[in-house]
């Protein structure tokens, strides 16, 4: 600070040092005046006196030179030349004298360096006159005028020359009565001092160092005057001196200025009595600066001790208890100082406590009040670290009673507040505050934990002397900083004690404290949190029985209400496992706000979760941040793995009482979110409801399209557990919701990539969803039966909701938010779901796309749900916009933008393909121009990759029997694809399949012109050609050179079929017409094979064979419609007549064999025509006119031959007359020459004409049908029915005609008796122009049971008869013999394919109704039936029935058969055309399959060719050899 600054500072002081020095010279003034009035007097008076030199300069000049009429500067020299000739000169008299004319230079008006040399010629005078004791009244002088002057900036001077004439305040001066006291000297200048100093800090004054520098002098002088001359003070003036040392270490900034106030107060309270007035300020001052400066805390304890030691003792105590307990903020220091120096006295002299009033509840009431009233983490610190010392301490802690624990303010209460601030693990926000702070957390948590274990060991020990409920109540409420020891020691005591149980008295308050401390904890091992959760249920178990519900709802509301916040998934897990179990006992309230708990817990979890980095990885990791958080402060423990169950285990055996385990193994633990565990819980209480209520199942269903409703918000593992059990969903045929595992989707898991018998280990570690499935993938068994208080609705039923639910009766909402998604009526306790949500939001993910986990779920999973018509049969919109995003998705784009890998987005359209398969079932809702947009739309896919173009084969046969109207439109574009897809060999078989059906369809080709006929067989043609190519092509691969031989094999039949079953679609004009078209293209097809018959008949070509038994088939039925039916078996020539009465001849022409039987005498004759496709028989009758004379002598004509005529009647016409005039005239010979039979007799001739007329001119099948009734599975009920459904019979009618067994000769019966009715007296049969098919139905075939004495044999558990084991076997040989079998599967249950084991079966098709069939005790009062009416009328005008081929394993992985892939969904009317199509192909298939290797598939046309020519080549040897024989016969004879 400048000298000006210092000025200005002593000038605004001037008022208040006048006031306060006004009495204080006022006496003075008047002498000083008066003297300096006088002139030559007093010079002349003071020469007199002082007559002695200074350096040749007289005394009296020199002071005169000090007047005012001099210049500064001069009397400066004159004060100097004073200073010295006083040290140097012996002066007899006083300088007060000599003072008197200097005593002006003082004044603030003279410059600063006067006012110096002023002060030193003052301090000059002082030392001069010091030892002169009887000076007292100079010393008056002198002390008048240092304490008139104004502080100024030459202070340090004025206080120099103040304790120059005290000696230091050793000696004071004598004042009297109208002088001021020399305490309020001091005191005012300490406070100017004070607060020049503080001014000039916050300047940053240049000066600050000498203002600081006389501080801290008068507070050294200060300490001196206490110390010295105590006693010689009023009591006022020591408080008013005490409170501006107060002052100074309240408000100073500078730890120095606290020093030098403490060291005044120490030194008032060892060498003086501090008053009582001011006994509570300086202990607060005392114990503030202990803390703030702690270089001070001996001095300021030493002061506490004096002042406890004084008279002041009791006062001093209480003045300490009242710091503590004064409710004024912002005391922070002063109570930490406080709560020491308490310690410090209980440590000090345990046993000299007991005099005071000093005791532990009266120490420990004051820390409580302190913490309670500062709020502040030090204060707590500060009480942490007082209640850790006297604990470890032995001597305080022995002085702690049984009563002090049981008090309010006991000791472990004390140590709970001061840990309550301290929350860990610490939050990254509190981690963000001050250092310091998060320090003191640290430390508090230290000592808390030091504490604990010293009261641990005393437990264990038996040395703690309080109660133990008391203990362990502490040891909970710190449970933060508790070891592992300790948290089990006090879980062991609340068991033992059974303080949880209702039987105790504060139960809920201890089973709130226990679960809040050790439980809520998550810093808390696993195990023990685990076993606080199980000890929490048995408590549960037994509070259900004998408390209010309320009471229990409460006790819930504490277990439940942490799992919002929860981090350890194990954890979660088994408290949603918990309250899985609790749901299934709640009433509806409780059960839908636990629900409601579990959804926002799921909603606040999802939303910390996306907010956490680790959000990207979809998952949250069970190593909670809280576990780590302490980690850093626990100590560490040996802990053993965590003892978890796998993922959704039943922990029960009882499928109807289980409750599952949600825990995860730690190995997948990081993969699991609280929304998965949340998830799976809500589906585990959907399941146990629908067997149980009604109206939770209707809540949990609500919960569970919430969750599927908003697919972005959840990671993929969620929203498929969600969608695992939607669509499972399945009603009866009594509109009764049921649970059912997903049956005949493996196709659409291949194309997806998550078949899993395809897919490799590391494939499936990375699925999310696979199938097949494992049984346990809910976590829970399925219901076992439907429900039978939950059914369906959909928008459709709007209208009749509104009519017939009456409110009034208990429906939860009204009219209009009844079909939101689910109506609850409480009377009776049922519920309707609207699955008219649920597809929508199926819809909505097909439309925009999804994670593609979640996407190609519902890809595979949808077409197996909507198969079950009923279940969506009242869902017209929501099935519309179903259609339409399919159609979108298949014809414009897929959506889908992510796909799986080895995925391609062909791939993805089979799919939608396959299912428009299912959404065909539903084409009443569609309006005609929708049902040509489905068409249209599949049509595209035909262009597409030869995946998706066999898929839409598929679809457009199911189309041609469900459209038909649309398909016949598109028939020509179809056909137009189909040509450029000839040399596919992967569709190859599709579009024959395809068109084979086609044919059978008039309603499709009625307007067929000759040139549609004509691009069918060309398209034949060509697969007959590309067959041949296929069958020469040898590769190195066996098991592709074995599959191109079937599918060539299998395509050639095939395609034969095709040409033959279209040309006999044909009316008779056209195939005139096309019958040279037809022919030449089969030459064609084969003109790359040889056309002659080689020597061996083993080696001719089977194609050349098949196409000409194909021409032979096409000339037979140009000019007819002659059925081809089984001929009687060749007797011989004659037919048993006499030789000589009737002649025969045979002849071998072309592929005919020809054989005419002529009557001698009169020329009537017999021809018979065996040609490959059939055998035609002629009765010749010649004119009469060709007769010999001899015919005149007859009396009628001839109309026969006569039995009458003898050996000696003349001969009439020969057989070769007819041959030659009817089928072979000597001028065709030349181009193909008959082979005649030389002897029609001989045996071999005979046997070979036999065999060909036992081989069947038509083609035909045996196939099994089998019925499985209602939950039927095994092979004994299975073949014990004897009848079947309605739907059953009606399918058999369609299948063929009903025929009578016994003396059937006209229909192919497969094996069938024929003779005794042993296989039933009746059989269905099919046929047509040039095909049979018998079918072994076992509901024909009869079932004998068996009987004792006469009376029926029962099972004694089942009720069902025995049968007889005949009786079954006799049907399994028929059924086992069959190639291809159909189930008629009733059963509810997923086919078996062994299920009837056999070593023939080889193809199975299945055909069950789209809903299973409810149970025939089911009771009907579902909400349903009210609005819906009966099962029956509620899907009238959907009979459809699922179609499913089975295929022996071993042959399904050719994928040859084209039906054996997918699901299909067919109408009623056109069941039996499909299956019975099918059915013929299948067979034909199976017969190519088991040929041997080498062998070729011979129809039996073209083995009758073979025949044929195997006859030729006989009969050609059989000459040849008789020419040879005639020859060296003739060759002997001439020799």
């Amino acid at each position: 600070m400048s000298s000006s600054a210092v000025a200005f500072e002593a000038r605004s002081n001037n008022y208040s040092f006048g006031n306060v020095f006004k009495t204080l010279t006022k006496g003075l003034k008047s002498s000083y005046t008066s003297a300096a009035a006088s002139d030559a007097n007093s010079t002349t008076l003071l020469s007199h006196r002082r007559r002695s030199k200074v350096a040749g300069v007289g005394l009296h000049v020199l002071i005169a030179r000090l007047r005012d009429d001099n210049v500064p500067e001069e009397r400066m020299a004159a004060a100097e030349a004073l200073m010295r000739a006083v040290k140097t000169t012996t002066v007899s008299d006083s300088l007060v004298e000599t003072w008197y004319a200097a005593q002006d230079m003082l004044s603030l008006t003279n410059p600063p360096e006067l006012r110096r040399s002023a002060w030193q010629l003052l301090m000059t005078c002082i030392a001069f006159d010091a030892d002169d004791d009887s000076l007292s009244v100079t010393k008056l002088v002198y002390y008048r005028t240092i304490v008139e002057r104004p502080v100024g900036d030459d202070f340090d001077l004025q206080l120099a020359a103040f304790r120059a004439l005290t000696k230091d305040g050793r000696e004071l001066p004598v004042l009297g009565p109208s002088e001021s006291p020399f305490v309020l000297i001091i005191s005012t200048w300490l406070r100017v001092i004070f607060k020049t100093v503080e001014k000039a800090r916050s300047s940053s004054a240049a000066n600050l160092q000498e203002c600081e520098k006389s501080l801290r002098a008068i507070c050294s002088y200060t300490i001196n005057v206490i110390k010295f001359n105590y006693y010689a003070f009023d009591e006022k003036d020591i408080v008013s001196l005490l409170r501006d040392i107060l002052n100074v270490c309240r408000r100073s900034s500078s730890k120095s200025d606290t020093v030098e106030g403490i060291a005044m107060i120490s030194t008032l309270t060892v060498y003086g009595n501090l008053p009582i007035s001011m006994l509570n300020p300086s202990i607060e001052t005392l114990c503030s600066a202990s803390v703030v400066v702690p270089e001070l805390f001996d001095s300021c304890w030493e002061a506490i001790r004096h002042l406890v030691n004084s008279h002041l003792t009791n006062n001093t105590i209480v003045s300490l208890y009242d710091l503590l307990r004064d409710s004024k903020p912002n005391r922070i220091s002063a109570v930490k100082g406080g709560i020491v120096f308490l310690q410090r006295l209980l440590e000090e002299e345990p046993e000299k406590t007991k005099t005071y009033n000093l005791t532990i509840n009266s120490v420990m009431k004051s820390y409580r009040a302190a913490m309670k009233f500062q709020q502040n983490i030090a204060i707590d610190l500060a009480v942490c670290s007082s209640m850790a010392a006297l604990i470890m301490n032995d001597e305080t802690y022995k002085m702690i009673s049984y009563d002090d624990y049981k008090s309010d303010d006991s000791p472990l209460t004390v140590i709970m507040n001061s840990a309550s601030r301290v929350t860990l693990p610490l939050s990254d926000d509190y981690r963000a505050q001050s250092t310091r702070e998060t320090e003191a957390s640290n430390a508090i948590m230290t000592l808390v934990q030091q504490i604990m274990v010293k009261l641990y060991y005393s437990y264990t020990s038996e040395s703690f002397f309080g109660p133990s409920d008391v203990l362990m109540s502490f040891f909970l409420h710190v449970n933060t900083y508790a070891h592992q020891e300790i948290a089990e020691t006090v879980v062991d005591f609340y068991e033992r004690e059974y303080l949880c149980f209702p039987s105790s008295s504060g139960w809920e308050a201890n089973s709130s404290a226990l679960l809040e401390s050790y439980f809520g904890n998550q810093a808390r091992p696993y195990a023990l949190r685990l076993r606080v959760m199980r000890h929490m249920e048995t408590v549960y178990k037994v509070a259900r029985e004998v408390c209010e519900e309320d009471v229990v709802d409460r006790f819930l509301h504490r277990i439940f209400d942490t799992i919002g916040t929860e981090t350890d998934m194990n954890i979660l897990a088994q408290v949603v496992d918990f309250g899985v179990e609790v749901a299934s006992t709640n009433n509806v309230a409780a059960f839908e706000k636990l629900v409601e708990n579990f959804y926002k817990c799921m909603q606040l979890q999802a939303s910390r979760r996306s907010q956490e980095p680790s959000a990207s990885d979809g998952i949250l990791s069970s190593g909670s941040t809280a576990r780590q958080a302490s980690a850093r402060f626990a100590r560490p423990t040996s802990q053993s793995t965590n003892p978890l169950l796998s993922v959704s285990r039943a922990r029960a055996n009882s499928a109807s009482k289980q409750t599952p385990d949600l825990a995860m193994t730690p190995a997948k633990s990081n993969q699991v979110t609280a929304s998965q565990i949340i998830a799976r819980a809500f589906v585990i209480m959907f399941i146990n409801a629908l067997e149980k209520s009604g109206e939770k199942c209707g809540i949990m269903y609500r919960h569970l399209l919430r969750i599927a409703g908003a697919s972005s918000k959840w990671d993929a593992r969620t929203i498929l557990i969600v969608f695992n059990l939607l669509f499972r969903i399945r009603v009866n045929s009594a509109s009764r919701v049921m649970l059912l595992h997903p049956t005949d989707m493996d196709g659409f898991a291949e194309s997806l990539g998550r078949y899993k018998p395809t897919m490799t280990p590391e494939a499936i570690e990375k699925a999310l969803w696979l199938y097949p499935e494992d049984p346990m993938v809910l976590g829970a068994s399925l219901p076992p039966r439907a429900s039978y208080f939950v059914t369906i609705m959909g928008t459709d039923t709007r209208l009749q909701q509104e009519e017939k639910c009456d409110i009034s009766e208990g429906a939860e909402f009204g009219p209009r938010q009844q079909c939101e998604e689910v109506v609850i009526d409480r009377r009776r306790g049922t519920a309707v779901l609207n699955m008219s949500s649920w597809l929508a939001i199926v819809t909505d993910i097909l439309r925009e796309g999804a994670d593609w986990e979640v996407y190609s779920f519902v890809i595979a999973f949808m077409p197996p749900q909507i198969s079950n018509v009923q279940l969506f049969v009242h869902s017209r919109e929501e099935m519309r916009e179903l259609r339409s995003v399919l159609c979108e998705q298949i014809a414009v784009r897929v959506t889908q933008t992510q796909f799986g890998e080895k995925v391609a987005k062909a791939d993805v359209q089979v799919c939608f393909i396959r299912s428009m398969s299912s959404v065909i079932a539903y084409h009443s809702f569609f309006s005609k121009a929708e049902q040509d947009t489905i068409v249209k739309s599949v049509l595209l896919g035909l262009g597409a990759h030869e995946k998706v173009a066999a898929a839409v084969v598929h679809c457009l046969l199911m189309c041609c029997h469900e459209f038909p109207i649309s398909i016949k439109r598109v028939l020509s574009q179809i056909f137009t694809s189909f040509q450029t897809k000839i040399t596919n060999s992967a569709l190859s078989v599709h579009i024959l399949e395809f068109l084979s059906a086609l044919a059978r369809i008039p309603s499709l080709t009625s307007n067929f012109t000759q040139d549609d006929f004509k691009r069918v067989f060309a398209m034949a043609f060509k697969y007959v050609e590309h067959a041949n190519d296929m069958s020469s092509t040898i590769g190195t691969d066996e098991v592709q050179n074995s599959n191109n031989r079937v599918l060539s094999q299998y395509l050639i039949a095939l395609a034969h079929n095709v040409v033959t079953t279209w040309f006999l679609t044909m009316k008779m004009t056209d195939r005139c017409d096309l019958a040279p078209f037809i022919m030449r293209g089969l030459l064609l097809a084969n003109s790359n094979r040889p056309t002659a018959i080689p020597e061996s008949g083993n080696e001719s070509r089977p194609s050349d064979e098949r196409t000409w038994a194909s021409i032979d088939l096409i000339t037979r039925f140009m000019y007819s419609e002659t059925e081809l039916k089984m001929q009687d078996v060749f007797k011989g020539i004659g037919g048993g007549k006499k030789s000589s009465e009737v002649v025969g001849n045979i002849w071998v022409h072309g592929l005919s064999i020809v054989s005419i039987e002529s009557f001698l005498k009169t020329g009537i004759s017999q021809v018979v025509v065996r040609r490959p496709t059939g055998t035609t028989s002629f009765s010749l009758l010649p004119d009469h006119s060709m007769l010999p004379a001899w015919k005149d002598s007859l009396e009628s004509p001839i109309t026969s031959f006569p039995d009458d005529f003898s050996a000696d009647d003349q001969l009439a016409l020969l057989p070769p007359y007819f041959f030659t005039e009817l089928v072979a005239p000597p001028e065709m010979q030349s181009s193909i020459t008959p082979t005649l039979v030389s002897n029609p007799a001989d045996p071999a001739i005979v046997r070979a004409l036999q065999m060909y007329d036992r081989t069947p001119v038509v083609e035909f099948h045996k196939i099994g049908i089998i019925y499985m009734g209602l939950n039927q599975t095994s092979e004994q009920e299975i073949l014990a029915n004897a009848v079947g459904s309605k739907a059953y019979l009606d399918f058999l009618d369609g299948m063929g005609q009903l025929i009578r067994l016994k003396g059937n000769k006209q229909v192919y019966t497969g094996g069938l008796d024929t003779e005794g009715d042993v296989d039933g007296e009746y059989a269905y049969a099919w046929k047509d122009k040039i095909t049979q098919a018998i079918f072994h139905c076992t509901t024909l075939m009869p079932s004998r049971r068996r009987s004792v004495n006469g009376r029926s044999e029962s099972t004694e558990n089942l009720g069902e008869p025995l049968y007889d084991d005949e009786s079954l076997s006799n049907k399994k040989r028929h059924i086992g013999n069959n190639f291809v079998n159909i189930y008629w599967n009733e059963s509810g249950r997923p086919f078996n394919f062994d299920m009837i084991r056999s070593q023939f079966n080889f193809i199975n098709i299945v055909i069950s109704p789209h809903t299973k069939a409810a149970s025939s005790f089911a009771p009907d009062s579902s909400v349903a039936s009210a609005l819906l009416g009966t099962g029956s009328s509620a899907v009238k005008g959907f009979d459809f029935f699922k179609v499913r081929v089975y295929v022996k394993p071993e042959a399904d992985k050719s994928a040859l058969f084209a039906p054996a892939s997918h699901l299909k969904l067919i109408g009623k009317n056109s069941l039996p055309f499909f299956v019975r199509n099918m059915a013929l192909n299948a067979d034909i298939f199976s017969f190519v399959w088991h040929m041997h290797p080498g062998d070729e598939y011979l129809s039996n046309w073209q083995y009758r060719v073979r025949q044929t020519k195997l006859l030729k080549e006989r009969i050609d040897k059989i000459r040849e050899k008789e020419e040879r024989e005639a020859a060296e016969k003739a060759k002997a004879g001439d020799a």
